[in-house]
């Protein structure tokens, strides 16, 4: 009889990469695939309540056939350990394969009791091949402790759940299911800063808001990939203010809060654009208003917030120029060596152009060379 997929997390909220696992693992000899969200994960803190996470994970699901959701962690209450709840997994699907991602596999030693856990269950694994020296050596490490390890051949599509759950605050659900998506707007769930986000819909072109959509998922990504350890809320907010007055400046408003020589520039909206942050959209954190007011030219003494904000603007996905894909990769390797190349490149482009150089970035390319 074909082995059970079991395939944990917290789902907050289950998205279309969830699916897309859990699909091509019935390809790796599974009969079907058992969705457990966690009670209480015992590494981080779930955005909504167990059973909205429930009630989400059984709209995904509703047309296969083949998957179902369990409520055993609900059940049992508490915080629950996979080598605790494997064990009555097993009492009511029989021989089952735990389904885990490539960081999973590379962290298992820092699980609870991870030598009991490779006795109790096969594991079904997706590799991640930005990590794949990594994976290879826990591959065989715990190949070599005796674990029956299936590797799927197949990268799945990195969704990060932080970036759902941003970007819904911005109506951007193209990684959930409209089941769910229906669902989380139905009931309002993740909608912390819903209102500042329609705000800005409304006073922005559209093209300009899609490009602040990716700008804030691209710096949430980094700020992940690249384990800056920034607060989410401070780069969300940060991303999704940079161009908040992008369309006023170019019609009539105050140029008197701003500094003269930006007025009629291209970096003008910078620095309104911390003016409106502030005293419109009730931003009183100076570190986002800051990252807001240097977004295009870059300055001396940059933090960590400012260059993530730099970059991100510089690097989201629509951007296409030639050398993109290579700042994105160096990025990822070495974030400060990452930020220095965007800031020449973004130099060296306003040379090529003949454009205006603003003082400021003429300041911040000397300090950081």
């Amino acid at each position: 009889m074909a082995k059970t997929g079991i395939f944990g997390g917290a789902f907050d909220p289950v998205h279309n990469a969830h699916l897309d696992m859990a699909k091509t693992a019935l390809d790796y000899g599974l009969g079907k695939i058992v969705f457990v969200p966690s009670g209480i994960p015992p590494h981080k803190k779930c955005n909504v309540s167990f059973i909205d996470r429930i009630n989400m994970l059984e709209l995904a699901v509703a047309d296969e056939e083949r998957f179902e959701v369990c409520t055993l962690e609900y059940e049992l209450g508490g915080v629950n350990y996979a080598c605790d709840v494997i064990p009555r997994l097993k009492e009511i699907y029989g021989e089952i394969s735990y389904i885990i991602g490539g960081d999973s596999l590379i962290d298992l030693k820092k699980w609870k009791d991870p030598e009991k856990l490779i006795k109790l269950t096969a594991f079904t694994v997706f590799p991640r091949a930005d990590r794949q020296e990594e994976f290879e050596k826990a591959l065989e490490y715990w190949r070599g402790k005796g674990a029956d390890i299936t590797v799927v051949d197949k990268t799945p599509k990195t969704v990060s759940s932080t970036c759902v759950r941003y970007l819904i605050n911005m109506d951007k659900t193209d990684d959930i299911p409209v089941k769910v998506a229906d669902y989380i707007k139905k009931n309002g769930l993740y909608a912390k800063y819903a209102d500042k986000a329609a705000k800005l819909k409304g006073e922005v072109l559209p093209k300009t808001y899609d490009h602040i959509a990716r700008t804030c998922e691209c710096a949430l990504r980094l700020n992940f990939e690249c384990s800056l350890g920034l607060d989410n809320d401070e780069v969300f907010l940060s991303a999704m203010l940079h161009d908040c007055a992008k369309l006023r400046c170019r019609n009539a408003h105050d140029t008197s809060k701003v500094p003269a020589a930006s007025v009629g520039s291209e970096v003008e909206h910078q620095f309104y654009g911390a003016v409106v942050a502030k005293e419109e959209y009730g931003i009183k954190d100076e570190r986002i208003i800051n990252a807001i007011a240097c977004h295009c030219t870059g300055k001396p003494a940059m933090n960590t917030l400012d260059k993530l904000i730099f970059c991100a603007d510089m690097l989201e996905d629509a951007r296409d120029f030639t050398g993109v894909e290579g700042l994105r990769k160096l990025i990822r390797e070495d974030f400060e060596k990452g930020f220095k190349a965007c800031l020449k490149r973004s130099y060296d482009y306003l040379i090529e152009k003949n454009c205006y150089i603003y003082p400021l970035t003429q300041e911040a390319v000397d300090y950081y060379k």
